[in-house]
Order: C-alpha cells, then sequence, then structure tokens
C-alpha cells in the first residue's frame, strides 16, 4: 500500500510545468535574430559544393528593414571548385552583408587571392553579387603578372580578368629572385 501511495504522488509532481514568458520588446534593428559562433559552412549552387565560410561570429538580422549580415571579428570565404580545392579566397576583418541587395561591404585587412595567383590588399571592398562587380574608393594594392599596382577607384569582374584603377600611383615590377616562388606559388 505504501508503494502505491509513493508511486501515486511521484504522478501527481509529474505534471507538465506552465511555462512562464516574460514579454519584452526587442528592436530587430539591434538584436539578432540568430547568434552563430565558431562557424565553418559550406554553400551549395545548383547541386554543387561552391563555396566555404569560416567565421568565428556570425549575426544575421533577419527581421530588421533591411534584413542582413554581421561578421563582426572577420571572415575567410573560398570558392571551390568540383574537386573541393580552393579557386579564390577573400578575408576581412570584418563583414556587413546586404540579403536584399546582395551587396558585401568587406572591411580592414581585405585580402583577395585568385587561381592565377593575383593578390588585392585594401581596407575597404564592395562586392556586388548581382552586378559580379567589385569596387573600392580606397588605397588598393594589386600583384598582377608579375608587377604591383597601387592607386584609389578600383573596380573589376568577379574573376579580376578585367578591371579599372582610376587614380593610379605606382607601377612596378616584382623583382622574383628576391622573393621567389615555391612549386606551389607561395
Amino acid at each position: 500500500m505504501v508503494l502505491v501511495a509513493v508511486a501515486l504522488a511521484l504522478l501527481a509532481g509529474c505534471k507538465d510545468p506552465v511555462a512562464s514568458v516574460t514579454p519584452h520588446a526587442t528592436d530587430p534593428e539591434k538584436v539578432p535574430t540568430m547568434t552563430s559562433n565558431d562557424v565553418q559552412t559550406v554553400i551549395s549552387d545548383d547541386g554543387r559544393t561552391r563555396y566555404r565560410i569560416t567565421t568565428p561570429r556570425w549575426l544575421m538580422f533577419e527581421q530588421a528593414r533591411e534584413p542582413h549580415w554581421v561578421f563582426p571579428d572577420g571572415v575567410k570565404a573560398e570558392e571551390l571548385d568540383s574537386a573541393y580545392q580552393t579557386v579564390t579566397s577573400i578575408a576581412c576583418d570584418s563583414a556587413y552583408y546586404d540579403e536584399h541587395r546582395q551587396l558585401w561591404d568587406l572591411h580592414g585587412h581585405v585580402s583577395i587571392t585568385n587561381a592565377d595567383g593575383d593578390v588585392i590588399l585594401t581596407n575597404q571592398l564592395f562586392w556586388n553579387q548581382n552586378d559580379h562587380r567589385l569596387y573600392s574608393e580606397s588605397f588598393i594594392h594589386i600583384e598582377k603578372q608579375g608587377r604591383v599596382i597601387e592607386g584609389y577607384g578600383y573596380e573589376s569582374n568577379e574573376r579580376f580578368t578585367t578591371y579599372t584603377l582610376r587614380e593610379v600611383k605606382a607601377i612596378f615590377p616584382i623583382d622574383e629572385s628576391r622573393f621567389p616562388r615555391g612549386d606551389n606559388g607561395e
């Protein structure tokens, strides 16, 4: 009989708890709908893995008037070929992505390297995915085809095959004998 009483007491104590929710106002412009830490993810397009993104912190503001993502601690994005080898890599200290305009705003120590080994260094770079173009008004350093070009007012296609530098400040050859590259292009 004691056993039955204990069992009934335990069953009575197993009611579903009443959820207590305290409503509070959150500003969707200031409070992210999702925060992710230590992210490494791949993005597919047309059923093929095309990009790998690595970031210490990713904030998504999906409910903001203009939905956007913020990468306050930097981001590295790599375009991958069909063998999952890096074709182009982009790294920066922080980034902002406008979802509607598909516009990336990359800040601080922006570095881009493409499959040909061309390197672009700047402090700010915009990447418009709709127009498939990159542009910047900041100082830019380009290493391409054995020479260095520096200046302001850069614009190019996504592959860096066609570009314009409006205010050229310097063009000089790279002395490969002083800085030899290894067999793997490093």
